[in-house]
C-alpha cells in the first residue's frame, strides 16, 4: 500500500452555533407561520375606559365593548390612570392587583385565601422633586404569575370562577381578581385617600394537545384508525325478579378526552345483548314519525350529560357537589336487530343482537372556565351517559349512569397549517 495516501487526519469542527426561533441582530425572518388555535383569541387591541370623578383608568389589550377588563393569557395588566385636577396636592398613588379565593363549606366555615398580590407605588412626591406635581397621566404594568405559593406548597393561578348551588349551602366557592388604586391627597390637617376599585375577568387559554377525528361512518373509523377512539364499558342490569339478561354497553369517544367548551364531542353508543333485553328497553321508546316533536332528549332511552364535579378539600374532609354543564343528543342507527323475528322464547333470550346510536354532547352556552385544580378547589368534567328504559319503575331493566372522565379546556384546537 502507498502510505503517500494516508486519510487526512481528523480535527473536530467549531461547536455549532445555539438555535434559536428569533432573529439575531443581524438577521431578517422572512415567513413565519405560528401554530393557530381555532377559537384562540388573538391579543385584543381595544381599550377598556372607566371613569370615577376627575380620575379615569384605561386598561389596554381590551375587547371592544368589554363591561369587566378580561385577560385570556398570562400576561400583563397594562393601562394609565389619568388625572384631571388637584395633582399638586397628591401625595401617593398606589396599585395592587390582587386575587382571592373564597371557599365555604361545613367542615371548615369560610376560608379566604390571598393568591396572588402586587402592589406598588406608581407615583409619590418623596420619590420626586418636591416642586413638581403629580403628572395628568401615570403608566402602570402588573404581570400575572402562572403559580402562587402557599405553606410552602406552589400551586396553579386559578382562573376568575363562582359556584354557588341553591338549596345546599354547605358548599360555595369563588375566585376573583381586582384592581385597586388609592390616590392619597394632602386635605391641609390630613390627608386624604380616594379609592378605585376596578374587578377583573381572568381565564387564561388553555388547549387540547391535538384535535378530534370526524368521520362520516364511525365503524370504518373504527376499523382504520382505532387508536382515535377510547372504549368504556358498563352493564345495564335487570331486575332480580325478571328472567331477562343484562344489557351490554359500549361506548366510543374520541381518545384525546380534552375538549374546549365550544366543542361537539362525537359519541357512539353499542348495545348487545339477547333480543328479549333489547325489546324491554328500546320498543316502548320507538320514535314517532309523523310527530317529530315527540322525539326529543326525554323521549330517547340514551341520554348524555356533561357533568362538572366542584370539590372543596379541608384538611382530611373533602365536599363536593355536582352541576350540569352540557347536553347532548343521540340518533338511533339502523338497527341490526330483528325485532319482529317469531322466533320461540329460548331464541329471544340465546341470542345476540347488536343496536348502535351515534350523537354528540357539548357545553352550555354560559359555560367559560374549563377544569383546574388549585389549594383545595377542584374541578373535574365527565361525560355521563344515561339508560332509561320506558316507565322505569315498572320496566324489568334498572335504569343505569355511567361517567367518562374527560378535561374541558378553553379553547378549539386545529392542526398548524
Amino acid at each position: 500500500m502507498d502510505s503517500s495516501h494516508e486519510l487526512p487526519i481528523y480535527s473536530p469542527s467549531t461547536p455549532s452555533p445555539s438555535y434559536s426561533q428569533d432573529p439575531a441582530n443581524d438577521e431578517t425572518r422572512l415567513n413565519f407561520s405560528p401554530r393557530i388555535l381555532v377559537g384562540a383569541r388573538p391579543l385584543p387591541t381595544g381599550l377598556f375606559t372607566k371613569a370615577y370623578g376627575s380620575a379615569t383608568v384605561v386598561l389596554l389589550d381590551q375587547e371592544e365593548n368589554t363591561r369587566v377588563p378580561s385577560y385570556r393569557r398570562r400576561g400583563t395588566v397594562r393601562g394609565s390612570l389619568i388625572l384631571e385636577r388637584d395633582m399638586g396636592r397628591i401625595l401617593e398613588i398606589v396599585a395592587k392587583l390582587e386575587g382571592l379565593l373564597e371557599t365555604t363549606t361545613v367542615e371548615s366555615g369560610t376560608v379566604t385565601t390571598k393568591v396572588f398580590q402586587r402592589m406598588d407605588s406608581i407615583w409619590s412626591r418623596g420619590s420626586s422633586s418636591s416642586s413638581s406635581p403629580c403628572p395628568g397621566i401615570i403608566e402602570f404594568a402588573f404581570p400575572f404569575p402562572a403559580a402562587f405559593q402557599h405553606q410552602g406548597a406552589e400551586y396553579p393561578l386559578p382562573p376568575s370562577y363562582a359556584a354557588r348551588f341553591p338549596g345546599f349551602p354547605s358548599l360555595f366557592a369563588r375566585c376573583t381578581y381586582s384592581l385597586t388604586i388609592s390616590i392619597t391627597k394632602d386635605a391641609r390637617l390630613l390627608s386624604k385617600t380616594k379609592l378605585i376599585y376596578l374587578p377583573i375577568d381572568y381565564n387564561p387559554q388553555t388547549s387540547p394537545p391535538r384535535g378530534i377525528t370526524r368521520t362520516s361512518c364511525f365503524l370504518s373509523g373504527l376499523k382504520t384508525m382505532p387508536e382515535e377512539w377510547y372504549q368504556s364499558s358498563f352493564t345495564m342490569n335487570a331486575r332480580s325478579s325478571s328472567s331477562l339478561s343484562p344489557l351490554q354497553c359500549q361506548v366510543f369517544l374520541p381518545s384525546v378526552q380534552i375538549f374546549g367548551i365550544k366543542d361537539s364531542i362525537p359519541l357512539h353508543v353499542q348495545l348487545s345483548g339477547s333480543l328479549a333485553t333489547l325489546q324491554e328497553f328500546v320498543l316502548p321508546c320507538r320514535p314517532h314519525p309523523g310527530n317529530p316533536e315527540q322525539n326529543g332528549h326525554q323521549n330517547s332511552p340514551i341520554r348524555v350529560y356533561i357533568t362538572r364535579m366542584v370539590s372543596v378539600k379541608y384538611g382530611t374532609k373533602t365536599t363536593w357537589r355536582l352541576q350540569r354543564v352540557g347536553e347532548g343528543r343521540f340518533r338511533a342507527l339502523p338497527p341490526s336487530a330483528n325485532f319482529a323475528c317469531d322466533c320461540q322464547s329460548a331464541c329471544e333470550s340465546s341470542c345476540l343482537q347488536i343496536l348502535d346510536w351515534e350523537g354528540e354532547v357539548r357545553c352550555y352556552p354560559d359555560v367559560t372556565v374549563g377544569g383546574f385544580q388549585s389549594l383545595g378547589l377542584t374541578l373535574k368534567d365527565f361525560i355521563t351517559l344515561e339508560l332509561v328504559p320506558h316507565k322505569p319503575a315498572s320496566s324489568a331493566l334498572l335504569t343505569v349512569q355511567h361517567a367518562i372522565p374527560i378535561r374541558l379546556v378553553t379553547e378549539t384546537f386545529i392542526s398548524p397549517m
